[in-house]
């Protein structure tokens, strides 16, 4: 039984229709957490999902519930453990079972996930998440060569795809690389915002289009928040990989200079 405010009960079944209270939905289910964050803290708007969690083996879907989207997840609790315990994964974990409602427990497994959630913190996965930060950052290379060389050619709408990867992408990573903890991944890219200071925000949102850039404004800001992105994590490459992203760095016109500060100057630019 999931609630949309933390009051008004949800129903789900294995049929796919409404079903007694408390049950969630498919088979094997060891646990059910719902609710998602919005309605948890009371800030959902008419078009938010409820986000079910089941543990145990079952297909993933969507359903409609009265007006309500809901997203039903299947994990067990041994891929729940190993989310756990990945860079990708670790900030929600923190954040999200935290505010998620547990609904349905027969055998208690929801309830020792939450605990192990809580007791999480980064110092376990620092390793890790500096080297999955140091090879995502590395593997957007690729993006930027995409993006200069597309829009040489004139080849806007592959250009822009590349773009609006760039502008995605990066606060996912950078998330990780603060150790943001957040509950929705919809928080992400103002919670990086917040903490990368006044120059990140800036360009992020021109990156986005949210001031009403032109194509080739936004094109130049993806850019330039890939090189601030690198010049961030800089002393976390190794050789191979500080070679792909100061090349990278160099075609998006913002040369990666060693020690640089991360609000880079606009005089660094090349033209």
């Amino acid at each position: 039984m999931a609630r949309q405010d933390g009051r008004e009960d949800l129903t789900c079944s294995s049929g796919g229709g409404a079903g007694s209270p408390g049950d969630c939905p498919g088979p094997r289910k060891e646990g059910c957490l719902g609710g998602g964050p919005l309605f948890v803290r009371g800030d959902a708007y008419p078009e938010s999902d409820l986000d079910i969690l089941a543990v145990g083996k079952g297909s993933s879907h969507l359903k409609r519930h009265d007006r309500f989207l809901a997203s039903i997840s299947w994990k067990t609790a041994d891929q729940l453990r190993k989310d756990f315990r990945t860079p990708e994964g670790v900030g929600w974990a923190m954040g999200g079972w935290r505010h998620a409602e547990i609904l349905d427990d027969p055998e208690g497994v929801a309830s020792s996930l939450r605990r192990e959630a809580l007791d999480l913190d980064w110092d376990a996965v620092a390793d890790q998440c500096d080297a999955w930060v140091a090879e995502e950052v590395t593997g957007l290379a690729e993006e930027v060569h995409r993006l200069v060389g597309n829009r040489q050619r004139g080849r806007t709408t592959v250009a822009a795809v590349q773009r609006s990867v760039l502008a995605f992408s990066l606060a996912r990573i950078l998330a990780v690389h603060r150790r943001i903890i957040y509950d929705s991944e919809n928080q992400i890219w103002d919670l990086v915002s917040e903490a990368m200071g006044t120059t990140w925000a800036r360009v992020q949102s021109k990156a986005l289009g949210l001031g009403g850039e032109s194509y080739a404004e936004t094109c130049d800001a993806s850019l330039e928040l890939y090189a601030l992105a690198a010049v961030t994590v800089q002393r976390l490459l190794n050789e191979r990989q500080y070679g792909v992203v100061a090349h990278a760095c160099e075609l998006a016109g913002w040369p990666l200079a060693e020690g640089q500060n991360p609000q880079i100057p606009h005089s660094s630019r090349t033209k």
